[in-house]
């Protein structure tokens, strides 16, 4: 390993920098720090080694570092910070080797293992919604984010942050979404009205109300005119829904339809755009899923925002690919996968902020206001469902929507 643990592995503490103390407790497990990695002096090994003990004890977030030996081995708990053991009530020497799925309820949070099965194998980046069984046997609502420590040949390592995921416990968070909404609103108001008259002259025009216009070459003006109007009053609407969302009053409205046909509509309108970015857009459904009872035009919306964020992000001749499957427990699983920019994993826990700009996120200034993944993860979440993120710089990401089995038609 011929960089520094801080360089590769540095913490995502952000502003969360705590006031707790760390109780002279080393991080075990994580190798012998008498032999120093190649390329590195003895002396700034247990340097820079102390001031990464000193980093995981001190921050507000609990922490907790699993291990595996194998591809198909279930992560074991090799240590956690003293915040890990403050918010879930469980001292090291209960943790400590046992399996990681043990303290994750699958039943309420849809089924974990998959994502961070794939997490291990692929040794990327990625953030997921769970419920973590405290001491007390209460669960705990976290963001659970995972990303590579390091790897000795024998024994692969992850850094698992466990976040609360009451997003009213953020107050910047907060304060973000309420500018959003006030914003929002005006620009509603203040949109739609002179839109309104630009799409009635343009009617009129375009149906010669008032005589003939002369030359056709001004009718096409008119339809082009009129088909931007409408692009727009759509993009208004959309923002008028991003509002709604974050009130107590939204309503889904709902109502049994097949999950092929919706995810078909959405491949539809993006065919042409992949073509002319010659990207190959693949799609595997399950001839066998049930039907869905759901929100149908806001399903397909959120399925359009995954295929819309993939294609803003994956080169000319790249590939994506969008999968329906149904779980072992019954639920269904919706995958959207690109081989495209990917994130950070610094990147990655700022993914469902509502003070982030996917612009931001992909370093990419092309994307537009469009409907984020904070908004995805809430319309999933009114639907009891989750959203999973798995990624990693240059090598692409996937996006996993879970729908509870209980809105399958066999359940409905």
């Amino acid at each position: 390993m011929n960089v520094t643990l801080l360089d590769q592995y540095s913490l995502e503490t952000g502003e969360n920098t705590g006031s707790e103390i760390a109780q002279g407790r080393d991080i075990k497990n994580l190798g012998d720090i008498s032999g120093c990695p190649e390329g590195l002096s003895a002396s700034r090994f247990n340097k820079e080694f102390g001031l990464f003990d000193s980093v995981f004890h001190e921050v507000s977030d609990a922490i907790a570092i699993i291990s595996t030996k194998a591809e198909n081995d279930d992560p074991l708990i090799e240590d956690v910070n003293q915040q890990f053991e403050i918010i879930t009530g469980q001292k090291i020497d209960m943790v400590k080797d046992q399996n990681l799925f043990s303290y994750i309820d699958h039943n309420k949070a849809g089924n974990n293992q998959t994502v961070i099965k794939d997490v291990i194998k692929t040794r990327r980046a990625a953030i997921l919604f769970c419920r973590w069984i405290c001491k007390d046997g209460k669960t705990l609502d976290v963001n659970l984010t995972i990303r590579p420590f390091d790897s000795d040949g024998t024994c692969s390592r992850f850094i698992c942050i466990l976040r609360n995921s009451k997003t009213e416990d953020n107050v910047r968070n907060e304060a973000a979404k309420d500018t959003k909404k006030k914003l929002l609103a005006a620009m509603h108001h203040n949109f739609r009205t002179p839109l309104n008259g630009i799409l009635g002259y343009s009617e009129v025009i375009m149906s010669e109300m008032l005589g003939p216009i002369g030359k056709e070459s001004y009718k096409d003006y008119a339809q082009d005119i009129h088909g931007a109007g409408q692009e727009l009053l759509r993009l208004i609407d959309t923002l008028l829904e991003l509002k709604e969302l974050e009130t107590a009053e939204f309503d889904l409205h709902e109502d049994i339809f097949k999950i092929s046909h919706m995810v078909d509509q959405c491949l539809l309108k993006m065919r042409d755009r992949a073509q002319n970015k010659n990207i190959n857009l693949q799609s595997t459904i399950d001839d066998d899923l049930p039907l869905l009872k759901g929100d149908r035009s806001r399903l397909q919306q959120v399925v359009h925002s995954l295929l819309s964020n993939a294609l803003k992000f994956t080169l000319e001749e790249g590939n994506i690919s969008l999968s329906a499957e149904m779980e072992k427990d019954g639920s269904c699983m919706i995958k959207c996968t690109d081989d495209g920019l990917g994130m950070m994993p610094q990147e990655l826990t700022k993914v469902f902020c509502h003070d982030t700009h996917l612009a931001n996120i992909y370093s990419n200034p092309t994307t537009g206001i469009g409907f984020g993944l904070s908004y995805v993860k809430q319309l999933v979440e009114k639907h009891e469902g989750s959203v999973s993120i798995i990624s990693a710089y240059g090598g692409g990401t996937t996006v996993i929507l879970h729908l509870p089995a209980h809105r399958l038609s066999a359940n409905v």
